[in-house]
């Protein structure tokens, strides 16, 4: 996300059976310097620091998320084409205890097949043998329409070759791979080759993988309300200091605006408490005595009210701007609320 010529990478946590967001572990903002063409990472309070790769960004990220979480949980990180990158898989796999990931190839790289021949990556996936078939619906976004694709599905095994930027003496490293093909569409079909760290052996498999693949769309849908509902793009801060600590807060909010936005639209069951305090609830309910006892759609719902949705039959689901707009008011309430009970 590009931000008062900041380029800002975060990394956010998925819950991979319910799909809430569960928070934001890690953010960089990269500015980048274009006298001496070079990336830096500024985060707001350090000195710049020198950016290798244009990939160093996604492997940072996994690290302090692999340092941030408890070492019981097992992350497994999902990345479009940007994250792909030999010294990633390298570290995530060596490196990290238990940690996995799911990527999405951008580049056709040498591979070792199971057979032992060397090819390329993409011209070896392309004639996988078909495991099964499958359909996805497709969000919305930019100039794509949503719509329902059929997916072909192939899966397989092969080894990652060590690339001329590796370190010398690397070794190959093996990686499981899912094809996936849209069938019946001539124009910007799918095609996708992932590259994990999980199993595919098997339809169910390969579909588990292409789900977790499509839990990236929620970091879009994150950054949507970002920008959309927080509106953080419009922001006209002084110094870059300020701006971080509003990035900051605003990224909390705007989690709470995407979860109250599912909520309102029957998308989620997750209970009131988890998204609204004490404070803002006792107000939610003064204001609406109906409320109480009613569902956490209800209470997403109203809360969309406060920011001047109208809720009636014919009117579709909430949008940004009113929960964003509803939440800034009770927010302001409760404030108040608590205030008046000190």
């Amino acid at each position: 996300m590009e931000l008062e010529g900041v380029k800002v990478h975060s990394t956010i946590g998925i819950d991979p059976h319910t799909h809430h967001m569960t928070g934001v572990i890690d953010q960089q903002a990269l500015i980048e310097d274009r006298q001496e063409i070079t990336t830096h990472d500024a985060n707001g309070k350090d000195e710049p620091i020198l950016l290798e790769t244009r990939h160093e960004k996604w492997i940072r990220g996994d690290r302090r998320a692999r340092t941030w979480l408890p070492e019981t949980v097992r992350p497994i990180f999902i990345h479009d084409r940007g994250a792909d990158d030999f010294s990633l898989y390298a570290e995530i796999i060596e490196e990290m205890d238990s940690a996995g990931f799911v990527v999405r190839a951008q580049y056709n790289r040498r591979i070792r097949t199971p057979t032992g021949e060397d090819t390329k990556l993409f011209d070896w996936s392309s004639d996988l043998p078909e495991e099964g078939r499958t359909t996805l619906d497709i969000h919305q976004a930019g100039g794509r329409k949503a719509r329902t694709a059929e997916l072909s599905i192939a899966t397989g095994t092969c080894e990652l070759l060590p690339t001329n930027r590796a370190p010398d003496g690397a070794d190959p490293i093996q990686v499981n791979v899912v094809q996936v093909d849209e069938i019946g569409k001539s124009e910007d079909p799918i095609q996708w080759v992932l590259l994990t760290t999980e199993s595919v052996n098997g339809l169910d498999a390969a579909l588990t993988v292409i789900e977790y693949y499509g839990l990236r769309w929620r970091i879009e849908e994150w950054h949507k309300a970002l920008k959309t509902g927080c509106k953080i793009e419009q922001r006209q801060l002084q110094t870059w200091g300020r701006m971080d600590v509003l990035l900051g807060v605003y990224s909390v909010i705007a989690w709470q605006v995407l979860e109250l936005r599912d909520l309102a639209r029957g998308n989620s069951s997750a209970d009131p408490e988890v998204l609204l305090s004490d404070a803002e609830r006792a107000v939610l309910e003064a204001k609406f005595p109906e409320l109480r006892g009613e569902s956490g759609k209800a209470y997403a719902v109203h809360v969309a009210k406060l920011g001047g949705y109208l809720d009636r039959n014919s009117d579709p689901p909430p949008g940004w701007q009113a929960m964003w707009k509803g939440l800034q008011k009770l927010r302001m309430w409760a404030e108040g609320y608590e205030l008046g009970a000190e």
